[in-house]
């Protein structure tokens, strides 16, 4: 069993086209399609060029899955890279609350002395 990377797929209709174009191949005994993984399983003695141009042929993109790619790949997808960003922006935040807290409450509820500029001019 040979495992494929399948792009552009959307539907189930997508799906369908990929392995009926695919089963068309001399030498392919079964292939099954996954659109929520965008892989593709064949088996049989079907050269993997002929699948792969088979299926674009069809109007997708296909390659070969390669294990050790897969595993750099899966350890990519698995990185946080989201919690940085989130953490640059709450900081962000925060010093521009302190900077509004400052000149529209800081007089009235601390105490705090206004800028000259803001004098009698609440």
């Amino acid at each position: 069993m040979t495992q494929y990377n399948v792009t552009g797929m959307s539907c189930a209709a997508c799906v369908a086209r990929v392995e009926k174009a695919v089963s068309k191949i001399d030498g392919v005994n079964s292939c099954s399609v996954s659109l929520l993984t965008n892989s593709m399983n064949v088996d049989g003695s079907a050269d993997s060029s002929a699948i792969i141009k088979a299926v674009q042929n069809a109007g997708y993109g296909a390659s070969l899955k390669d294990k050790e790619k897969k595993s750099a790949d899966a350890e990519d997808s698995l990185k946080d890279t989201e919690t940085p960003k989130i953490r640059k922006r709450l900081i962000a935040s925060l010093i521009v609350l302190a900077v509004l807290m400052y000149f529209s409450m800081g007089h009235m509820m601390w105490g705090w002395p206004l800028p000259s500029f803001f004098d009698n001019n609440h």
